[in-house]
């Protein structure tokens, strides 16, 4: 039963959203240097943001029963194969919810700081909840869950300081939610294309034509051209603090975000080049899109503190680890 709730938790990247609201906070930080209080913080933060992405992934799980129910390849989802039910699963949401609001008490300093925090919590919660309820029914709805990741990680920077008075913790924020955008609007797309179009549903990759066709796996010039819009403004921000904030750059600083840049575009490219439908193949290929996209702001941050730098190992670390747990082959998590 645990590993159920595991599994419908989307256990496996956790820790992407985990880290989220922890970039937000390490912004706000003056110096490289963090007390015992501090780190203890930022793993409250990292609490927080899983409970957050649990809460998100199974009311999406929720609400997508149906559409999920006509794909052979998702029937390891626990609402699929019925080993966990609609109300449990539902319990489990609202549970993670409270957690993460019970956890939020740690950041009460005053009541009027402590209700703005209470307030963009709830909006980031809100803007996940509006993204499950209308994600298969309007094309471009994933703003909304890119929006929800944005607000999530600015919670984190305003557990610490006045968010206002720098650039930071905003183009940082911007970064977290485009890269949720095209997690969702692109990478899911494809994974999910086949028992979307079965099902119905009215996603952006839909709208603009990607389709399965007798096995074959169709993606438009106008998707890839939209997914590819995202990257470079994503990778335009992620290099802008580098350029407006003239930070003191180790010698290795830029060669390793530019090649973590070059390898996120590569294997962009190899996931458009799949012409065969084939999920497994789908699932390494966002992977390692995901690694390595996901490395890049930590990468960027570790000019504020070098041991930043170590952020960018938990999402491939914990996915491994998760997935030598519950899953096999280790880059293709079932319930992706």
């Amino acid at each position: 039963m645990i590993r159920d709730y595991l599994e419908i938790s989307r256990f496996f990247n956790m820790g992407l959203t985990g880290i989220a609201p922890v970039l937000g906070a390490l912004c706000m930080y003056p110096g490289p240097g963090l007390s015992l209080y501090q780190q203890g913080q930022l793993f409250i933060l990292f609490l927080i943001g899983c409970m957050a992405h649990a809460y998100g992934f199974v009311l999406n799980d929720i609400l997508d029963l149906k559409i999920d129910a006509l794909s052979r390849d998702l029937v390891a989802r626990p609402l699929v194969k019925g080993s966990i039910t609609r109300r449990q699963a539902s319990a489990f949401a609202v549970v993670c919810l409270l957690m993460s609001l019970l956890l939020s008490v740690f950041f009460y300093t005053t009541a009027s700081r402590y209700l703005v925090l209470l307030f963009i919590l709830f909006v980031a919660y809100a803007l996940a909840t509006v993204y499950d309820i209308l994600s298969k029914k309007y094309p471009g709805m994933d703003l909304f869950v890119a929006g929800a990741v944005f607000v999530l990680i600015l919670f984190g920077a305003a557990t610490v300081g006045q968010i206002a008075k720098t650039p930071l913790p905003w183009i940082v924020a911007l970064i977290g939610g485009l890269q949720v955008l095209f997690m969702n609007m692109i990478n899911g797309a494809i994974k999910d294309i086949d028992h979307d179009e079965d099902g119905r549903a009215n996603t952006l990759a839909i709208w603009l034509g990607a389709r399965v066709h007798a096995g074959d796996l169709l993606l438009p010039l106008s998707f890839k051209t939209t997914g590819y819009l995202i990257e470079v403004s994503r990778t335009i921000l992620v290099f802008l603090p580098l350029v407006i904030l003239t930070p003191n750059l180790s010698f290795w600083l830029l060669p390793l975000l530019i090649l973590f840049t070059f390898l996120t575009f590569f294997f962009i490219y190899r996931l458009y080049s799949i012409k065969i439908f084939d999920r497994a193949r789908i699932r390494r290929g966002i992977a390692l899109i995901v690694i390595f996209m996901y490395a890049t702001t930590p990468i960027m941050l570790s000019y504020l503190n070098p041991k930043i730098l170590l952020i960018a190992l938990i999402p491939p670390i914990w996915f491994v680890l998760t997935n030598i747990l519950l899953h096999n082959p280790v880059l293709e998590p079932k319930t992706m």
